[in-house]
């Protein structure tokens, strides 16, 4: 059993991450291990933890920063730990992504090096762009589960340029 206090911050977290039911409980039976947050040990805990982390979660910490880090120095080991949780994540939804054509790939993408950042600022963007990649998986994964249609359904209809009406047949 975890504490109290790190119960509530997984709570926190999910609220802060706008995290649907569905979501929140396929984090919690993917990483922790259970079916509810309050049957997690430490080890479950920091797992799911990490895994918000990744999708967006920032830990407010009491103390502020005292000197700005330069973003053209060497990515840290934190980021790098991050986007190896990431590409982790991907590989569950996405075959092959744990491949190395398909990492150069997305780094081409990103129009980074193929080996991947070099800089603490071309670290952050890969993070954020896997972070919306694995947020887009997951709810391609749940709605497949749940039956609901994959595509552009809740989209809305193409518009004419020049009468902004919607097209025929939409996008």
């Amino acid at each position: 059993m975890i504490s109290a206090q790190k119960l509530k911050l997984i709570h926190v977290a999910r609220r802060e991450l706008e995290l649907p039911e569905e979501a929140y409980r396929e984090i919690l039976r993917h990483h922790g291990g259970v079916e509810s947050s309050k049957d997690l040990d430490d080890d479950g805990f920091k797992r799911v933890i990490d895994c918000m982390k990744a999708l967006g979660f920032w830990v407010r910490r009491s103390w502020e920063q005292t000197a700005p880090r330069d973003p053209d120095a060497l990515p840290t080991p934190g980021q790098l730990k991050v986007i190896g949780h990431l590409w982790d994540h991907l590989s569950e939804y996405v075959g092959g992504a744990k491949a190395i054509p398909f990492r150069r790939g997305f780094y081409v993408k990103l129009k980074l090096a193929a080996l991947g950042p070099q800089t603490r600022a071309q670290a952050n963007s890969v993070i954020e762009a896997l972070k919306q990649r694995v947020s887009r998986e997951m709810r391609k994964a749940a709605a497949s589960r749940n039956g609901a249609p994959l595509g552009n359904e809740n989209r809305p209809p193409a518009r004419s340029p020049t009468s902004g009406q919607p097209t025929p047949g939409g996008p």
